[in-house]
Parts: structure tokens; C-alpha cells; sequence
């Protein structure tokens, strides 16, 4: 996804013009995923909110994927990646609303995401979508919406039918392989060190990995299930999005 980063922080407040300024959603026919798969062409939003006085007090943008196909697939891919884009649009909606307070913050708040396709060989079509929301402090929170899909029929995919095993077990496997990936690098992979007094920091992950669920917490890259962990959830903030990974056939 990469090619798509548009991650950001502003501080300090803005005095522009006056009004609420509406950006329209466009389409980019520049594709940016392999020709083995789909054509998969850009889908911007942006909106910046003012008070009367021209002071932005949020500002949202987005890039989203839209697939170029008329099959049955793509279609039925399509109607899940729009109802993805509606629910952040009016998310960001709702943010801006409780942004706007009197007086303003020496900041203006902010939601931006952005994508990459992961995966679009023909067998597997995955996104990953990146996200970044500054409601003040010293930074914002990033986070993560990923889906994947069987590219011949459009059905979306949990990681549990993706590698055909039952929910409670896809969740056993991924809790052994970050057990595994702790095994091998320690702290060292950006888990927590100290967090409970009295206990190994390993058990101190094993008992957070225990409530987690990963069925759609992954997306698919190089032919493996890539699994990850919100900052926070098993490490400090600074470690981002711990991951692990598993081999598809």
C-alpha cells in the first residue's frame, strides 16, 4: 500500500476561508495493483470543517479502492468496498461533529486512510487500509482495516475459511505463532517488558493473547496469512502493529 501513504499530524489553528469546504468523491483511472488481477483504480474523499470564523477544527480524507470489472466478482467485491468507504466516511462525520467545540484547541483534528493491495492474483484479492485519527496529544492513533476475498466469486473471507479451520482454532494457531515469534526475538519483536509485576513477561502475553481475536484481523501478502496486533495490545505504541504470519495453500 504503500504507494498510497498519506499519513499526518497538524498542529496549531488554521484560519482559512470561511464556510465548510465539501470535497467531492473522484475517481483516478491511474490503476495501481498487478495486471495478473483486477484493475484497481483510486477513490478520493475530502472534506475540511470550519467554524464561522474560518477555523478548521477537522479535516478528513481518504484514498479508497474501486475495482474496474464487470464480473460477478468484482461486483459483489465492489459493493463491500463502498459500504467500507460509506462507514468511514460517516464515522468521520461523527468525529467532526464532537471536534467541533467553543473554544477550539490549539490543534485541529484530523482522520485520514489510505490503501494497498496486498494481494490481486487472480486467487486471493486483499486490502489493506491504513488509517491515521489525531484528537490531540502528543500523536494520533493508527489503525487498520483489512479484507480479503476470493477473487473468482467475491466472497469476503475470514482467516478461519481462508485456511479451513473453525474460528477457535484459527485463533489457538495465531496465539502460538506470536508465543513462537516471542520464543525467538523476546522484547526484541516490540512486546511489552515489565508490564505485570510478578509475572514473565511471556506469560504476560500469553494472558493478553487470550482474549483476542484474529478471524479478520489479517490480510494476505507473498502467499501468507499476515496476522497483526493494534498498538497497545501486546507492545508500546512505538512498536505500531505487531505481526505474524501464516502460509496459505
Amino acid at each position: 500500500m504503500r504507494a498510497k501513504s498519506i499519513f499526518f499530524k497538524r498542529l496549531g489553528a488554521m484560519a482559512l476561508a470561511a464556510g465548510i469546504v465539501f470535497g467531492a468523491l473522484a475517481v483516478n483511472a491511474q490503476p495501481v495493483s498487478a495486471a495478473a488481477g483486477f484493475q484497481v483504480v483510486d477513490k478520493k474523499y475530502e472534506k475540511t470543517y470550519k467554524q464561522n470564523d474560518g477555523t478548521v477544527y477537522f479535516e478528513a480524507k481518504g484514498v479508497f479502492p474501486v475495482i474496474k470489472d464487470d464480473s460477478a466478482a468484482a461486483k459483489k467485491i465492489n459493493q463491500v468496498l463502498t459500504k467500507t468507504k460509506n462507514q468511514w466516511i460517516k464515522d468521520a462525520k461523527k468525529k467532526a461533529s464532537d471536534a467541533n467545540v467553543t473554544p477550539l484547541p490549539s490543534f485541529n483534528a484530523s482522520d485520514e486512510i489510505s490503501y494497498e493491495v496486498t494481494s490481486n492474483n487472480g486467487k486471493y484479492f486483499s486490502v489493506l487500509m491504513s488509517g491515521y485519527d489525531y484528537e490531540g496529544g502528543a500523536h494520533g492513533m493508527p489503525y487498520r482495516i483489512a479484507l480479503t476475498f476470493n477473487a473468482k466469486t467475491g466472497e469476503k473471507l475470514t482467516a478461519a475459511k481462508l485456511l479451513g479451520t473453525t474460528k477457535a482454532k484459527l485463533n489457538a494457531k495465531v496465539r502460538r505463532l506470536y508465543l513462537k515469534k516471542y520464543d525467538k526475538e523476546g522484547v526484541d519483536a516490540g512486546f511489552y517488558q515489565g508490564l505485570v509485576s510478578g509475572k514473565s513477561d511471556r506469560d504476560a502475553l500469553k494472558e493478553s493473547l487470550t482474549p483476542m481475536d484474529f478471524n479478520n484481523a489479517f490480510y494476505v501478502k507473498d502467499g501468507k496469512a499476515v496476522f497483526y496486533a493494534n498498538p497497545y495490545d501486546l507492545g508500546p505504541y512505538a512498536s505500531g502493529f505487531i505481526e505474524v504470519s501464516a502460509t496459505v495453500k
